[in-house]
């Protein structure tokens, strides 16, 4: 059986979202609670979430109980020694990420929620520190494994050559990089990496972005607070076009879990690290751009 610890985050829509589909959940405790959203999906038999942690320590309890986590521990690094892996959960204050640093130094496989971080800098510093310490570490969008590009990203949905395309999502809180990772990560897992540029041509919680590729393709990423919700693209090639809206939340998550198991199990990073780091500096950088529209390159 493998072990996880969640830090972090815990009553936090990803938080809860995690211990549900590792360990399953208590419905009536989590009805009677207005939990959500009760995701019918599950890891895997084989792991679970053993060691919970959190600054609010009535959080941790409140999840443990619900979800049958046997360990609420005082100090995130007690967790050290005890759990295979650690999930470093998103609490809306984009410095979750700095929980990381004991796990990695430890060399446990570690998976950072997004966004890696809102500085490129900071971002730099923990890929750099996984690597001296040999800690495996993932950090990603879970739209990333989102079922509805699946057939694209596998090849088996012909549209020819991309030539161009439009990435769009709400912006929550106001926050180019802490939500429209979301809508970029979605276009970025088919289009790949190779980014040369960005210029904005948006403004504060209206955010377009146009990013330019080494091959001189162009793509636009954009990001409006008042929309209604939605993760969605739109891809034009040589052979036809694909408007793709990803909803399935319970598989993108439990599939972006799944990879984080596997990397547990065999030490092997899903996704490069530079490409991680690539799509934080594309929205550092398209956000930096909004102050005076000029193109920056990466």
């Amino acid at each position: 059986m493998l072990r996880i610890g969640l830090v972090g985050g815990t009553k936090i829509w990803h938080g809860m979202s995690f211990s549900e589909m590792f360990n399953g959940y208590d419905r009536k405790e989590a009805v009677k609670r207005n939990w959500g959203p009760l995701y019918r999906r599950r890891v895997g038999k084989d792991v679970r979430i053993t060691h919970i942690w959190d600054v609010k320590e009535e959080d941790a309890k409140e999840v443990a109980k619900i979800c049958e986590i046997e360990n609420v521990v005082n100090k995130k690094e007690e967790m050290i020694g005890k759990v295979d892996g650690v999930i470093i959960a998103d609490d809306c204050t984009m410095k979750h990420q700095r929980r990381a640093e004991p796990f990695l130094k430890a060399g446990i496989p570690t998976f950072i929620d997004k966004p890696l971080s809102p500085d490129i800098k900071e971002a730099e510093k923990i890929i750099e520190l996984a690597r001296k310490y040999k800690a495996p570490m993932m950090s990603c969008s879970a739209l990333r494994y989102a079922k509805e590009t699946e057939k694209l990203r596998e090849g088996k949905d012909e549209i020819g050559d991309i030539l161009t395309g439009f990435a769009i999502c709400r912006e929550w809180q106001g926050g180019l990089v802490f939500y429209g990772i979301h809508a970029f990560e979605l276009l970025y897992s088919v289009i790949g990496p190779g980014v040369k540029s960005v210029r904005s041509a948006g403004k504060k919680r209206k955010d377009i972005v146009i990013i330019r590729y080494k091959d001189g393709r162009d793509f636009v990423l954009a990001a409006y607070e008042e929309i209604a919700p939605l993760f969605q693209i739109n891809l034009y090639g040589t052979k036809g076009y694909r408007n793709i809206t990803a909803t399935d939340s319970d598989y993108f998550y439990s599939n972006m879990l799944k990879h984080f198991v596997k990397m547990v199990k065999t030490k092997k990073e899903p996704i490069p690290p530079e490409e991680t780091l690539e799509i934080i500096k594309v929205l550092v950088l398209g956000k930096k751009s909004r102050i005076n529209g000029k193109e920056i390159y990466l």
